[in-house]
């Protein structure tokens, strides 16, 4: 069994992507859209477009196996499928492409528009001894993989966090207590 090691990166913005471009540098480019029309703890349908191929996902889980099931489907059964949607659909272009010879992708998210650098390690040991260029302008490392049924659920958590708002909030409201 082969297992890729995965690194995230939340841009601070695009410019990565558009400073690759301006440097020629080839790009596998394609389009993404994800929805729910089920999510329970051990179990998800989620319908997922990509390239105009449709694809009903069926998830099932428990605490000792994880099955997915994928079927092509008609566009017209992805689009009869939406009317029964979850939450909000989730649409993201991907940009794929190597660094330093490594698989890499960058997803633009639509709304909210965010930036995810994704790279792919062979092993641990090069995972751990990888150093990200400083003029990539990394907000942070996500720490853990990008799930659609999360983003769906609980919308995104990467957003910019305005220190300041929540500092002047605490200034007006001296009053509260934080319960751990």
């Amino acid at each position: 069994m082969v297992y890729e090691i995965q690194k995230n990166f939340l841009l601070s913005d695009c410019t990565l992507l558009e400073n690759l471009k301006k440097d020629n540098i080839p790009f596998r480019n394609s389009k993404f859209e994800t929805f729910y029309t089920q999510i329970t703890s051990n179990h998800s349908v989620k319908f997922q477009s990509f390239c105009n191929e449709f694809y009903k996902i069926t998830k099932f889980n428990n605490s000792i196996l994880e099955q997915n099931q994928e079927e092509k489907i008609s566009k017209k059964k992805f689009e009869k499928a939406r009317k029964k949607i979850i939450g909000k659909s989730i649409k993201k272009e991907r940009f794929e492409f190597k660094f330093c010879s490594l698989k890499s992708y960058i997803d633009i998210y639509e709304e909210p528009k965010i930036c995810i650098l994704k790279i792919f390690f062979p092993t641990l040991d090069s995972s751990n001894e990888f150093k990200i260029p400083k003029d990539f302008k990394i907000q942070k490392e996500l720490h853990h993989d990008l799930n659609s049924k999360h983003i769906v659920l609980y919308g995104f958590e990467y957003q910019n966090f305005d220190i300041e708002k929540y500092f002047k909030i605490i200034e007006k409201n001296q009053n509260f207590s934080l319960d751990f």
